[in-house]
Parts: structure tokens; C-alpha cells; sequence
């Protein structure tokens, strides 16, 4: 039987010790400010990014890896007889999940790739990568990861607050939310992802209160989930302050038995969300 391997993207915003603790192989997206072109997390750090942010005029944008890109990854980590489990920004936010696919058809046939669409973004691919990894680790079967990850990425809950609905808008990633632009001043939305989209979930007035609404739809999932072992994480722009603050509240709210998985988002999702940005991601395993 041959070994386990778990690749993910830089969209997934896996705190660095973590991925490397666990040998997350992770392909870099592509962010370009004007002429200037570097790798997520390899080139520019999610700090960098967001100093460079304030201070540029122009909006800078993302591209997926190139199918090549994955099949120099997988070549060099897999050999023959070994399986691969490559886990995926949502394919309706990124042609990421797409680059992987091809990749696939590129390699050698005797190692053998699952790639799977998150439908999600941030840590809402982080942690069912998180947990793909760890049951390698523990001599899991392929089918039996596959099987923990959909039910993961099934029951996961993504809710967000931004400080602006610009840079989604600007970057073409507002989705289902686009109705949002042009509101209240001080509204603060609460979005969500649907099938793999941004979408609008409540409008709130003020952040303190957006904040305070977080805390409750962990309430509100306990509530609708009695009986099963909950897990959570959440992922900041910029934003440690806020994002520490929910994380050390969700333990209670939630009964939780492990910890708040917290995550920087870089700038694969940094370019689209905006500096801060939090989100709390909320599952059942």
C-alpha cells in the first residue's frame, strides 16, 4: 500500500506550523500589484501583503497555478502506487479546483489523485485539509479520508464580517451578496458562502453588534447540532485583535473539546475579502 499525500492551496490560510507539523504540500496562487507578480506565502508574507495594500492606488488581483504548477508538486512528492488527496478552493470563486483537475491527466497514471472542490475559502479549506492530513497520519484509508472530509465540508458553516464590500466587488467575487452594495452607512453584513459563493446572511448595524451576531450563530449551531462533537476555527485580514476575542469565546459557546484553529488570511483571499475581514468556520465531526 502506498503512502498518503495532502496537497491544498494557498487559499486555505493554514498557520504555517501547523501544515509543516502535518506535511501539508501547499501550491501558491499568484498576486500581482501592477507589474510586480509573487507567490502567496512564498514571495509575500499575508503581513507584507497588507502593507503593500494600504498603500497602493491600484486594486492588485490573483491567478490560479498553472496545471503544471500542480504536477511539478505532485510528481515530487508521490511515486507510483501512491494517492494523493488535493483539496481545493471553491470552484465557483477560483479556477484553482480546474488547474488541479487537468494536473491529474498529466502525471504518471500509477499515482492516483482525489481532488476535492472545498465549495469554501480560507480555513473553510484549511480544516477539512487539517483533518485529511491527520488521518493519514493515523494510517486511514483514502475512502475513509475522502469520507471525513465531505462530511466535513457538508456540515460546515462559514459566516464573515468585512470592513468594506469594496474589494469583493471590485474583484468580482461579491456573488449572491451584490445586492449588499450601495446600503446603509454603518451596515455591517454578515455573509455567508452558498454552493461556493459569497451570499448575503444579515444585515447588522455596527461592528460590535456584526461581532456579537458571530457568537450567536455558534449558539444557534450547537443548538441544531445536539449531540455531535462541534469544532471550530476562524481566520482575520489583518484583524488578530477581533479574531483572538471570538476564538478564545467559542470554546464555551460551543462546548468545544479541541481548539479554536486561527488562521491569517493571506492574500489569495486578502485581495477579495479586504483587511478586516473575520470569519468563523463551524463543523461537526
Amino acid at each position: 500500500m502506498g503512502q498518503i499525500h495532502v496537497v491544498t492551496d494557498s487559499g486555505s490560510d493554514l498557520p504555517v506550523k501547523l501544515r509543516e507539523e502535518l506535511g501539508i504540500q501547499v501550491v501558491p496562487l499568484t498576486v500581482r500589484f501592477g507589474d510586480e507578480v509573487f507567490k502567496d506565502g512564498v514571495d509575500l508574507t499575508a503581513a507584507e501583503f497588507y502593507a503593500r495594500l494600504k498603500q497602493e492606488t491600484r486594486m492588485p488581483s490573483t491567478s490560479q497555478p498553472s496545471p503544471a504548477e500542480f504536477v511539478e508538486v505532485y510528481e515530487r512528492i508521490a511515486k507510483p502506487g501512491d494517492t494523493i488527496i488535493s483539496i481545493h478552493l471553491s470552484s465557483k470563486m477560483s479556477g484553482t479546483y480546474q488547474s488541479a483537475m487537468l494536473a491529474t491527466t498529466m502525471i504518471d497514471p500509477k499515482i492516483t489523485v482525489h481532488v476535492v472542490d472545498s465549495r469554501a475559502a480560507s480555513l473553510g479549506i484549511g480544516v477539512p485539509t487539517i483533518a485529511a492530513a491527520k488521518a493519514a497520519q493515523a494510517g486511514k484509508s483514502a475512502e475513509e479520508i475522502l469520507t471525513e472530509v465531505e462530511g466535513i465540508l457538508d456540515s460546515l458553516r462559514v459566516y464573515f464580517v468585512v470592513d468594506t464590500l469594496e474589494y469583493l466587488q471590485r474583484n468580482g467575487r461579491i456573488g449572491l451578496a451584490s445586492a449588499l452594495v450601495g446600503t446603509l452607512l454603518n451596515i455591517k453584513p454578515v455573509l455567508t458562502l452558498v454552493d461556493g459563493q459569497v451570499a448575503p446572511f444579515e444585515k447588522i448595524r455596527g461592528r460590535a453588534k456584526a461581532f456579537k451576531r458571530l457568537r450567536e450563530l455558534g449558539a444557534e449551531f450547537r443548538e441544531r447540532n445536539p449531540g455531535k462533537q462541534l469544532k471550530a476555527a476562524v481566520s482575520h485580514a489583518d484583524n488578530q485583535t477581533e479574531a483572538d476575542a471570538l476564538a478564545e469565546a467559542l470554546p464555551e459557546i460551543l462546548d468545544l473539546q479541541d481548539e479554536v484553529v486561527v488562521g491569517e488570511i493571506g492574500a489569495t483571499i486578502g485581495v477579495h475579502a479586504g483587511p478586516g475581514t473575520v470569519a468563523v468556520f463551524l463543523y461537526c465531526v
